[in-house]
């Protein structure tokens, strides 16, 4: 079988990480092109195998010959530059870092993406890795193997281990549009359904500055999904012994745990006290595995013409719940989604 031809558009802390994984699938993938603004960044796409590299993506897109892309550009690029691969008169499939738009209250240029997809006939992978995350993924085949019966409550907790940069926040998006976003999605995909309804009650408990772009680092949400089932998530924006994300689902016959990763499972006991890792440090590490995995996904998905693992439908369904959170921290109120496509 010939390699993949792969480019990749970005390469910030995600999109380095995306270039790092297809140099390291050889076997499967042949790196073509790499675009950036950074030359330090373009140099070390050199150094992992990239033939060739840009500073204008749209002149890659004319010169390159390849089969896919990875978009992993700052997000409030992510519309425009899909929009203009869907309509270059090459065939080009598409893996996209997540979520389509910062602006999750205006969908109009996620909905041009989500009709141009779905008139061309190429594969459309969103970076929701952590369906891709081994303990995740045996949570939710034994769900879907009936083992907890009817999933009746679903929590999920996910917190930083520190507040990232204001600058970068301004460009990817506040809490719920960039961080939240998985929650959001993990609950529609642990539940095998839609949300149905938002509640959010957020503030700022602990930076300060976080006013100035008009967002919080601390959030509880009440969700209600439409199969009559409840979930709660709550998210902090700094927990300080490490990168906490834990889910659980509990069903008419059972229940079941994904716990922390941590660096070791050895935990120490004496007469005074216990001791055992902290969580690991930043999620980079935790789903080092799951962003290889993701790939390898979409790849087969190109290859044996399979349905990609997250499609461009979870992530506007995903956006739709991050925009009634935003209401209904303002409102006070739950509000309800559509969730028509």
């Amino acid at each position: 079988m010939s390699k993949l031809k792969m480019s990749i558009i970005g390469l910030g802390r995600m999109g380095m990480e995306h270039a790092k994984n297809i140099a390291a699938l050889s076997n499967q993938l042949e790196p073509v092109a790499a675009c950036a603004l950074d030359d330090e960044q373009l140099a070390t796409a050199k150094e992992l195998g990239f033939k060739n590299t840009y500073k204008d993506y749209k002149k890659m897109l004319d010169e390159e010959d390849m089969d896919a892309i990875v978009v992993a550009s700052p997000t409030d690029l992510h519309t425009e530059m899909c929009q203009y691969i869907l309509k270059h008169p090459k065939k080009i499939h598409i893996f996209c870092e997540k979520p389509l738009d910062t602006n999750v209250t205006d969908e109009t240029e996620s909905l041009k993406v989500y009709h141009l997809v779905k008139d061309a006939d190429i594969k459309f992978q969103v970076g929701f890795n952590r369906r891709m995350d081994k303990q995740y993924r045996a949570a939710y085949n034994q769900i879907q193997e009936g083992k907890i019966g009817d999933p009746q409550i679903l929590k999920i907790t996910s917190r930083d281990p520190f507040v990232i940069p204001i600058d970068l926040i301004k460009r990817i998006g506040g809490l719920l549009v960039d961080f939240t976003m998985h929650d959001f999605d993990m609950a529609r995909y642990m539940m095998d359904s839609n949300i149905k309804e938002v509640y959010a009650k957020g503030g700022i408990l602990i930076e300060p500055e976080l006013k100035t772009v008009d967002d919080i680092d601390t959030l509880a949400l009440v969700l209600e999904f439409e199969n009559g089932a409840f979930g709660l998530i709550d998210n902090s924006r700094q927990a300080v012994y490490g990168y906490d994300v834990r889910v659980e689902v509990f069903g008419s016959e059972g229940m079941l745990k994904v716990e922390n990763v941590n660096e070791s499972t050895v935990e120490y006991y004496n007469k005074d006290s216990q001791s055992n890792k902290n969580p690991l440090p930043i999620f980079m590490d935790r789903y080092e595995h799951a962003y290889i995995s993701e790939l390898e996904q979409f790849i087969d998905s190109i290859v044996n013409n399979k349905p990609v693992v997250c499609s461009i439908e979870d992530v506007i369904l995903a956006q739709r719940a991050a925009a009634a959170g935003l209401e209904s921290l303002k409102t006070g109120k739950p509000i309800q989604i559509n969730n028509q496509l």
